[in-house]
């Protein structure tokens, strides 16, 4: 009983626990249940469904028959048509079959080449005509005749027009192309494949160390919304966010770059690359050329033959929203935009147009293209750019109607020919430097600085300083060419000219006589300083002409012109400004002044050689000197030397050497130096001074000579003109003739507008053509005069002598402290007047007083004084207040008193006894 009870207790226990393990084989099965119902779901959703047509969702339901290991060939006559086969066929009363494993076999029109479609399962429905349609499902395949490979999971096929159609993911793949997409329409007689959706195309270039071409290398990949494949025409049309990737080859010794490309629009064209495979039958004749140095020609005889060539990408054509970016040698990608592109692989070249913009990336300096149109050859650097053609690197910028670019590896512009409005700018922190002309070339380094340029036909350049205050902006064109060495960037080092060429340097305007320049001739040549920044020679060639123009008119500025056949010009160290030009031979200059009136005209001065030398700070004229055969000339005046200096600062004239010689008009004027102030009109000379007035009347009657049609000569050491006020003073020996009559003085003082005559020191003159009657005859008999001082004037007809005078006619002579001597109209001797202490003599008789008068007339002298004194060596003296003697009558008559002296009381008269 006690071992009964504990048996009993496990079995109620075992008993209790009843309901636990019912509801954990409850919750096991559930799980189990719910786990066979996944996976049932899972593999029905595994297997492929068709995509039926509208037309054929209602087929039969009724089985007519099963066979497995259905095979079936449709042929016409001998002719294969197709071919069919599959492990199961399942036949329904409407004829059309559900086959499993399904392989069909297609065949062309002479039932030689097929096309291959396998899947797992198809529905295949008879049509008319022994043609049918298909509907097939899991892992289908398509092989065309033509080596097309479509691979998808539904295919809807139709034998009449030989298409095929899917609606979701396809892979394809024909030699060494291939691709997928999301949908697509596969034409297999016109030898078309349509992908519908989502399109990546890849096409790859065989790896030539693999004979079997089982490696591959990508050269292109390619997706779009929607691509045409066009296996006839080797072509692929894309549509819609069209992406293309280019993959160079590397074992190609074509130097090509990765390129990515897109648009809107593309076409890309295939062509075949080599022969992978040939299978050959019947009578055909294969030739393939040497593919190296070491190989021949091959020939192959067969009956058939069946090639499977590989294709490669040849050209790429690509409409609306163009954007390429090419990528060489791990450097910055170079990026094209234009509206549309066409890419020969090949040559690497892009054919683009309706607005082209071409930027290659470097450094901080891009390289930025653009045209209307254009064409890139990428491998071999050059761009071709037509209309509104622009190309800028850095501060350097080039710009035409067309244009030529040459890159650098880099991408960096070496050298760009651009014709029709072509134009050229760089820019420094010394100056921006312009270039314009009908056609322009520039050579760049790798470092981006310009190396030369060439301006051909109608060409300029210009200078322009950063520093506008300090510098000179220099203006060169030419109508055949401009040259331009740089050594910098932004540094010139020379420039040349062909033609015709103008100079122009425009100054800041910072003086009142500040000039702008303008340099012409038939060819220039510019050199620059060691550092390029600012020019130190110009050359200037054929017909040269120098123009100086102040920026503001005065009084003192002149528009000045010189010409020559040749120019040496040289600079100062710094602002562009020239120090000097030096032009040979045959010279001329022009000085017009800006403010003309009646005593500053246009100057004119020629020589065989000039040397024009310019202020600094105005590049006016500071000074010019001429040598060799010079000649200057103002209004009516005209000087000539060996050499003439001129200054600006006094605008004085300084003529040497030779035989400096000065006229006008009225006289001429030879001396050693003659220093001829133009502003003030005064002019000096010295040494040899000599003046021929061409008349007596050129003097305006300042000469007391008689004949005035005849010229009056005047010499010294020195004189002063000034020509204003017509005075001239000679000075040192000075001497004034006309014929035999003369004055001759320490210092001879002309003044024609007064018609006045200053002779002071030492005055001498002889008047020849005095006349005196003797014994009832009329002689002309020299008279001689000397004193200190003499003044003539034209008016009055007096010469006046003052101090020491002592006048001689004949034997006659008379000395005093003043004398009088009155002319008539013909400048003749017709009264002399002399005052204190005068003393008269003649031979064997002396008159002495304080005043004599002689009247030419009549011969009479009178003689005033206190007294007045006559002593006559035959006849005695007599002595009075006044004595009247009357030389031809030889007789005197004193009385006691005179005028002067009402004192005297003393007459006396006696006749003069005949010889």
């Amino acid at each position: 009983m006690t071992e009964t009870k504990p048996q009993n207790i496990k079995k109620l226990q075992q008993r209790a626990d009843l309901p636990k393990y019912f509801r954990i084989g409850a919750v096991v099965f559930f799980i189990l249940t719910i786990l066979g119902i996944g996976i049932g779901l899972y593999l029905r959703d595994r297997q492929p469904d068709f995509r039926l047509k509208p037309e054929d969702t209602q087929l039969s339901k009724d089985v007519m028959g099963v066979i497995t290991n259905y095979e079936r060939t449709e042929t016409e006559g001998d002719l294969k048509k197709y071919f069919i086969k599959a492990d199961k066929a399942t036949t329904f009363t409407d004829n059309h079959q559900e086959l499993e494993n399904v392989y069909l076999q297609v065949f062309d029109d002479k039932g030689e080449y097929s096309d291959l479609i396998t899947a797992q399962k198809a529905i295949y429905i008879p049509e008319e005509n022994k043609n049918f349609r298909a509907y097939f499902a899991g892992n289908v395949n398509i092989e065309t005749r033509d080596a097309l490979k479509v691979k998808t999971e539904t295919l809807n096929y139709k034998k009449a027009t030989e298409t095929a159609e899917a609606d979701e993911l396809i892979e394809f793949e024909r030699e060494n192309v291939k691709g997928k997409s999301f949908g697509a329409f596969v034409k297999i007689k016109d030898k078309q494949l349509e992908l519908l959706k989502d399109v990546e195309i890849n096409a790859y270039a065989l790896n030539p160390d693999d004979e079997l071409a089982q490696n591959k290398l990508q050269s292109a990949k390619i997706a779009a919304n929607y691509a045409m494949f066009d296996q006839l025409n080797g072509k692929i049309e894309l549509n819609e966010n069209v992406k293309i990737n280019l993959t160079p080859d590397e074992k190609s010794d074509r130097l090509q770059q990765p390129t990515d490309i897109k648009s809107n629009k593309a076409t890309a064209i295939f062509i075949e690359k080599e022969i992978r495979q040939i299978d050959l039958v019947g009578n055909v004749e294969v030739y393939q050329k040497p593919t190296n140095a070491n190989s021949k020609w091959s020939k192959t005889k067969a009956h058939k033959a069946t090639a499977k060539v590989d294709k490669e990408l040849k050209r790429l054509e690509l409409v609306e929203n163009v954007q390429i970016e090419t990528t060489m040698n791990d450097s910055k990608p170079t990026k094209i935009n234009s509206g549309y592109a066409v890419y020969e692989k090949d040559a690497d070249k892009f054919e683009l147009k309706n607005g082209v913009n071409i930027i290659t990336i470097e450094d901080a300096k891009p390289t930025n293209i653009k045209s209307n149109d254009a064409v890139y050859e990428q491998t071999n650097g050059k761009i071709f750019l037509y209309g509104n053609a622009e190309v800028t690197q850095g501060d350097d910028f080039i710009k035409g109607d067309n244009l030529i670019a040459e890159l650098f590896p880099s991408k960096k512009l070496k050298f760009a020919n651009s014709k029709g409005n072509a134009y050229l700018r760089q820019i420094s922190p010394e100056r921006t430097t312009e270039i314009s002309a009908n056609e322009l070339n520039a050579s760049f380094n790798e470092s981006n600085a310009l190396q030369n340029a060439n301006a051909l036909g109608n060409g300029s350049a210009v200078l322009i300083p950063a520093k506008v205050e300090e510098y000179t902006r220099v203006t060169l064109s030419a109508p055949n060419a401009i040259h331009l060495n740089f050594k910098g960037v932004g540094l010139l080092d020379q420039m040349q000219t062909e033609g015709r060429t103008t100079i122009l340097l425009n100054v800041p305007n910072n003086f009142a006589d500040s000039a702008n320049k303008k340099l012409s001739a038939d060819t220039v040549k510019t050199i620059f300083n060691a550092n390029g920044k600012e020019l130190a020679k110009a050359e200037a060639v054929g017909n040269a002409e120098l123009f100086i123009e102040p920026l503001r008119n005065g009084e003192q500025n002149y528009k000045t012109t010189l010409t020559a056949p040749r120019f040496d010009c040289e600079f100062f160290p710094t602002g562009n400004n020239a120090k000097n030009c030096v032009a040979a031979t045959k010279t001329k200059t022009v000085r017009v002044p800006t403010m003309p009136n009646d005593n500053r005209g246009t100057q004119t001065l020629s020589a065989d050689r000039l040397n024009a030398v310019f202020n600094q700070q105005t590049q006016d004229i500071q000074q010019l000197d001429a040598t060799g055969n010079t000649k200057f000339t103002e209004l009516d005046r005209n000087g000539i030397a060996e050499n003439i200096t001129f200054t600006a600062n006094d605008e004085v004239v300084r003529l040497r050497g030779g035989e400096p010689t000065v006229w006008d008009s009225q006289a001429r004027v030879k001396a050693n130096e003659i220093d001829w102030n133009t502003r003030s009109d005064v002019s000096n000379l010295r040494g040899n001074v000599s003046t021929t007035y061409y008349s007596q009347k050129q003097t305006g009657g300042a000469t007391p000579f008689g004949q005035t049609s005849k010229p009056v000569f005047l010499t010294a050491e020195a004189a002063e003109f000034n020509h204003r006020q017509e005075v001239g003073v000679y000075s040192g020996n000075a001497r004034a003739w006309q014929e035999n009559n003369y004055v001759r003085a320490d210092k001879l003082t002309i003044q024609q507008k007064q018609g006045q005559l200053n002779a002071d020191g030492n005055v001498q003159s002889v008047l020849y053509n005095a006349k005196r009657k003797e014994n009832g005859k009329e002689t002309e008999v020299p008279v001689y005069a000397s004193s200190d001082k003499l003044l003539y004037n034209r008016d009055n007809r007096i010469l006046r002598y003052e101090n020491d005078v002592d006048i001689r006619q004949g034997t006659d002579r008379i000395v005093g402290g003043v004398a009088n001597i009155y002319l008539n109209e013909r400048n003749d001797v017709s009264q002399t007047v002399v005052e204190r202490n005068v003393v008269i003599t003649q031979p064997n008789r002396k008159a002495v007083g304080d005043y004599a008068q002689y009247n030419a007339a009549d011969e009479v002298v009178t003689l005033r004084g206190n007294p007045a004194k006559i002593d006559d060596a035959e006849n005695g003296s007599s002595q009075g207040g006044q004595m009247i003697v009357y030389l031809r009558e030889k007789r005197v008559i004193s009385e006691g008193k005179s005028p002067q002296n009402g004192g005297g009381r003393i007459r006396s008269v006696y006749k003069v006894k005949n010889n």
